[in-house]
């Protein structure tokens, strides 16, 4: 039977086997003859890994009392052999509202002070009234009562008045219990309880699809102590919970604290100490709890061996590692799907907020063009509408200029002037005339009017401006218009004078 193929052995028995070798770790071909030996019940080949085989055979020993030949099926109707299996082996999970857990209730508990009723206390109300005159009469000759007595009567009436243990946050009392566990035990190294309250710690487990091993206990026991030295601090115990670290979250309680009592409460605690396993189940086939929920799948009460803890852990975490697999997979995927459809609604976002800014870019450059050709068609309106002025002013201007005088009277004035376009043109002015004058025929040298009829007046709000002025070359003398005076005041009798074209912008240069 050692030979055994593997692929020879049954489903059921397959299953058995890879259960056994989660928790052991032991190859699957040297495990196969211990749990023919064990009929291929998981729990008993775990203790006897751990514990040591018996000298011998319980289910032999039933079998020879009872004298009934072995069986040659699982499925047998010997009700001792039935028995005798049952007390060792884990019976299959079914769910039901004993086993779901929820959130407990962890405000912290007030104890109300006594109130008689109203009868009875003013019924008592004269003896106590009696009893006081009679302790303040009485208190001088205290001394003659023996000690022993007083402090008897003193606990007994201070009973009722004794500060109860303070209640805390549930992250305080977690802290609380880890801080006294550790004065008390000095574990080495120390255990991993989680700093948090039971809700916060069953939530962050459920969320994240990872077991809870819930620990309580009662420092008022008398197994407490040694359970805790010899299995929650053992070397087995604790290289189990190094290697589901990843998936296994420790907390612990005292039901001296409001909170463990109502997580003791909540996981039907009926012994000390207690360790429970908890887990999101998905089936709840034969159960009335709801698929999804918070579900204990092992209960270990009383004082128990490591070994045997640690095989009733591993069990249970066998059998729900797969569901809880599906369920991270779930998860994954449904996580994958929201960052997808996240990554998605954040790029259409983005295109939207590009498609918008190119929209509004586009609108205000079209406006900036509409605006922009506003305004160059009104420029170009009023420089049409100046141009149209400025010739009518130079029609009227030009009919204005007197005619050149002739002779060379000593009221003549003389003058040889250079136009831009390098032609010099020689005329003569009265030295009374204005300087406007001469800046006039400048302007209008070499301007030829079509029409027959000249304007009587200059144009209404035209105000012409000479882009030029009138220098004398030899010395530099500039003959500005913005100071007047006539022509014979500010050249004399006669002299040259140079064109010079300016620009409205250009400052114009004082004579020297």
């Amino acid at each position: 039977m050692a030979s055994l193929d593997i692929a020879q052995l049954s489903e059921a028995q397959q299953t058995a086997l890879q259960d056994y070798t989660n928790v052991t770790n032991q190859d699957p071909i040297a495990a196969i003859p211990l749990l023919q030996r064990s009929e291929w019940n998981v729990q008993i080949a775990i203790s006897r890994f751990f514990d040591g085989e018996p000298t011998s055979d319980p289910v032999a020993e039933a079998r020879a009392a009872q004298s009934i030949p072995a069986p040659t099926t699982r499925h047998t109707s010997n009700l001792q052999y039935e028995s005798l299996l049952a007390a060792s082996a884990i019976p299959p999970r079914r769910t039901s509202n004993e086993d779901a857990v929820q959130r407990v209730d962890t405000t912290a508990a007030v104890t109300p002070a006594y109130h008689p009723p109203f009868l009875l206390s003013l019924l008592f109300t004269p003896v106590n009234i009696v009893f006081r005159v009679f302790a303040t009469v009485l208190s001088p000759f205290s001394f003659l009562v023996p000690s022993f007595v007083s402090r008897i009567f003193r606990n007994i009436f201070s009973l009722n008045s004794q500060p109860a243990r303070r209640q805390l946050a549930p992250a305080d009392t977690a802290q609380r219990f880890i801080r006294e566990f550790e004065e008390i035990y000095t574990p080495n190294p120390p255990l991993p309880f989680v700093e948090s309250g039971f809700n916060l710690a069953l939530d962050s487990c459920k969320k994240e699809s990872k077991f809870l091993l819930a620990v309580l206990i009662s420092p008022s026991h008398d197994e407490t102590h040694t359970w805790v030295r010899d299995t929650l601090m053992s070397s087995q115990l604790h290289q189990f919970l190094q290697t589901h670290k990843h998936e296994l979250v420790l907390w612990g309680g005292s039901v001296q604290d409001a909170e463990g009592y109502q997580v003791s409460s909540s996981l039907n605690c009926t012994k000390f100490p207690f360790a429970a396993l908890i887990c999101q189940t998905t089936d709840s086939t034969g159960g009335s709890s709801r698929a999804g929920d918070m579900t204990v799948v092992m209960r270990a009460a009383g004082p128990m061996p490591p070994s045997e803890l640690v095989a009733k852990l591993g069990s249970a975490i066998s059998a729900q590692q797969t569901q809880l697999a599906s369920v991270r997979a779930q998860r994954a995927e449904h996580q994958a799907q929201r960052n997808l459809r996240q990554e998605q609604d954040s790029a259409y976002e983005r295109s939207l907020a590009q498609d918008r800014e190119r929209t509004r870019r586009r609108r205000e450059e079209e406006q900036a063009r509409l605006v922009a050709e506003k305004q160059a068609s009104e420029a170009a309106a009023q420089e049409e509408h100046r141009q149209q002025q400025k010739e009518t002013w130079k029609r009227w201007r030009k009919a204005q200029i007197s005619y050149e005088p002739q002779g060379s009277s000593k009221d003549i004035v003389r003058l040889s002037i250079r136009m831009p376009d390098g032609e010099r043109v020689t005329r003569k002015f009265i030295d009374s005339a204005p300087l406007e004058d001469l800046y006039a025929f400048v302007e209008c040298y070499n301007y030829t009017d079509d029409s027959t009829e000249s304007p009587t007046a200059p144009p209404d709000g035209y105000e012409h401006e000479y882009r030029f002025r009138l220098v004398s070359p030899l010395p530099r003398n500039v003959v500005d218009l913005e100071t007047g005076g006539t022509i014979g005041s500010r050249i004399g009798r006669g002299g040259n004078l140079v064109v010079e074209e300016t620009d409205t912008n250009v400052e114009k240069v004082d004579s020297e």
